[in-house]
């Protein structure tokens, strides 16, 4: 007679954008839709089996923090038995960093610091446990940043040499770039609502299901994909553009000296040729 083992769980880490100065410009819907939809979201993760683990992380104005579990308290992991204080625990949290001032001079919305906190979470729960099943779940409502482009392609990067996919909900008011190679190069689905007061149904019918089911699905695929980066000096989407050999940093215009790391370039640009006059 074959004995049919317990399935290993799931753990899901959602990234929430939860930085106010981008969320105030949305009319149609708002930082507290948003929350409320992903906690309905993640309470039907936890229920669909006793072994999925779940983390809340918010991309804050200059840091990214833990919603979900409490890393200070006794259970360090989020678990079916735990759904029912999610909510009033998120809310804390939140509440603390509603309260806690914002500094002006370093108020963009730290996504790479949310992937990060992320991907090293995920990184020690699979050293517990190689059978893990993680992903990764972005819930985004500010625009790219461009001194974010590197530090956001190496979480990329690393999600994918580890098999974590990232899945992105966009809900700024144009499409992320980042977040679109994000979720192309790990294998996650990109989605940006066009109906975004229906959040909670778009989030159950596209990120509940995990790999294995997603495969009987037919969910959205991206049409194209914007592979474009973003230079440094005037934060514009470019194609061709000067490396930086030192910090890999991107420059729409030729500098002797990089900005970012102030490394001296020993590369002159090629100077356009004259045209040639033809005699008649």
């Amino acid at each position: 007679m074959e004995v049919v083992t317990d399935v290993q769980g799931g753990l899901l880490v959602v990234v929430l954008d939860t930085n106010p100065i981008y969320w105030m410009h949305e009319k149609d819907f708002g930082l507290k839709h948003a929350i409320e939809s992903v906690l309905l979201y993640v309470n039907a993760y936890l229920l669909q089996h006793r072994n999925n683990r779940l983390v809340i992380l918010a991309a804050h104005a200059g840091k990214s923090v833990f919603l979900f579990p409490d890393p200070d308290g006794v259970n360090r992991t989020g678990s079916a038995e735990q759904f029912s204080s999610v909510k009033e625990q998120v809310w804390r949290k939140l509440t603390e960093l509603s309260n806690a001032p914002i500094d002006e001079a370093n108020n963009k919305t730290s996504l790479s610091a949310g992937l990060s906190l992320a991907l090293c979470f995920i990184n020690r729960a699979m050293n517990e446990s190689r059978e893990l099943q993680p992903r990764i779940l972005v819930v985004d409502g500010s625009p790219d940043f461009a001194e974010q482009y590197i530090s956001i392609m190496n979480c990329i990067f690393s999600a994918q040499k580890k098999h974590v996919p990232i899945d992105s909900c966009v809900l700024a008011s144009e499409p992320s770039a980042f977040l679109q190679q994000a979720s192309y190069l790990t294998g996650g689905i990109y989605f940006k609502p066009k109906e975004p007061q229906g959040l909670v149904q778009y989030f159950l019918s596209i990120w509940l299901a995990d790999a294995d089911t997603r495969q009987m699905l037919k969910l959205p695929t991206q049409a194209s994909v914007d592979f474009r980066a973003m230079c440094f000096c005037h934060k514009q989407t470019i194609s061709t553009a000067f490396v930086c050999p030192v910090c890999l940093s991107l420059f729409c215009e030729f500098s002797p000296v990089c900005s970012t790391c102030g490394i001296r370039s020993q590369i002159k640009p090629l100077k356009a040729k004259r045209p040639i006059h033809q005699i008649s």
